[in-house]
């Protein structure tokens, strides 16, 4: 082969590989410059597909599957991320910062990053067990799980998810838990002997002037001591708000306006 034909070869090779770098990038000049959500998660399933290919997300996210990827991401093409299959390993490595996983490594990193990340209340393995796990351990691991939502992780119910994350609503997890009405009242004053007990009660109470009240509100408190929460008579409290009080022997006390 001459010097000319050594010289055409390459051009052609090169050219070939501008057009597949080219059409390579299609997808993002169709995105029109829209922000991406990835959806992270160990296992590809229904629910998942469905967040992926959702009408209403794609109108204002470039939606995308790190698992279809192998996980060879870059986080700063996306605005938010969406973990399903959140399994009591992953968390409890999360919270440690010990990740030892492709998916726990790049879910670490979004929330190190400040991504918004989003977590399906169905899709977190420990609320499984809240039923038959011992109290002092479901409790030990609640607290990793706390540790994410303090550090910004928004656990909803699926069928609000979409909503959320559009920012058309509020949190609202799937399970539910009574709150206690506040009691009326006593007319007789406590005896002289009891008050330094009542002063006590009182310092681990606190009132929250907020019209939705979050379980971030109430891993919040109970970090500062607070075992009785008091909130207005219209406002509305979150299931898992509810659960968290449960599960930490915490009280919800509604006021009267």
């Amino acid at each position: 082969m001459d010097h000319n034909a050594i010289v055409e070869e390459i051009l052609r090779r090169v050219a070939e590989k501008i057009s597949e770098a080219e059409g390579s990038c299609a997808p993002c000049a169709d995105s029109g410059g829209k922000p991406g959500l990835l959806i992270l998660t160990q296992d590809h399933g229904t629910v998942c597909h469905a967040t992926l290919e959702s009408e209403a997300l794609k109108a204002r996210y470039r939606t995308d599957c790190a698992l279809m990827h192998h996980y060879d991401v870059e986080l700063d093409d996306y605005e938010a991320v969406v973990l399903f299959n959140l399994s009591c390993d992953a968390m409890a490595a999360l919270a440690s910062g010990a990740c030892d996983s492709a998916y726990t490594r790049l879910a670490s990193k979004a929330i190190l990053s400040g991504k918004k990340v989003y977590v399906p209340t169905e899709e977190v393995e420990l609320y499984q067990y809240r039923e038959t796990a011992p109290a002092a351990y479901y409790n030990m691991m609640q607290q990793k799980l706390d540790l994410l939502v303090a550090s910004g992780v928004v656990i909803c119910a699926q069928a609000s998810l979409e909503q959320v994350i559009l920012g058309s609503a509020s949190p609202v997890p799937a399970a539910a838990a009574p709150v206690r009405a506040a009691a009326p009242a006593e007319p007789a004053p406590a005896p002289a002997a009891s008050a330094p007990a009542a002063a006590c009660c009182e310092e681990r109470a606190a009132r929250v002037n907020k019209r939705v009240l979050t379980e971030k509100d109430l891993i919040e408190a109970n970090m500062s001591g607070v075992t009785e929460v008091h909130i207005g008579g219209k406002t509305i409290v979150t299931a898992l708000a509810k659960d968290a009080a449960k599960d930490r022997g915490m009280t919800i006390v509604r006021d009267e306006d």
